[in-house]
């Protein structure tokens, strides 16, 4: 099987277990995934959605982020709709609370700035002002 060129799925903060569970449903939707080193989290979204892996140099912020995250990129309406039935479908992906799609308004923001727009939206859908 050959993965497709520009669908790329990056994942950050996962736990071992789950982490290979998610890596299961990607590869058999063909889609790579790259997991997020915690130095890179400060590097643009679409630096690290690069076809060739980023290099990390001088990392300014090592946070933590509270939470997993995943964000697509490249991938069409429906195979995103397909993968995310598959994560879903399988107990071992655990819950994913926060999940983005790469677009032209988020491609520079870092790791930590898309976390935070994420959790205003996910306070907004479900009635709160904030965390």
């Amino acid at each position: 099987m050959s993965k497709n060129d520009g669908e790329i799925v990056l994942l950050f903060g996962f736990e071992e277990q789950q982490l290979k569970a998610v890596q299961m449903v990607l590869y058999l939707q063909q889609i790579t995934g790259r997991c997020v080193a915690k130095q890179a989290y400060g590097m643009p979204l679409k630096l690290l959605a690069a076809k060739e892996e980023p290099l990390c140099l001088a990392p300014s912020d090592m946070r933590e982020l509270d939470g997993q995250m995943i964000v697509f990129a490249g991938l069409s309406g429906e195979k995103l709709e397909r993968t995310l039935a598959l994560l879903r479908a399988n107990p071992a992906c655990g819950k994913i609370p926060y999940k983005a799609v790469l677009t032209q308004t988020n491609q520079e923001w870092n790791a930590y700035a898309l976390l935070d727009e994420l959790k205003r939206e996910h306070a907004a859908m479900h009635g709160r002002t904030g965390d």
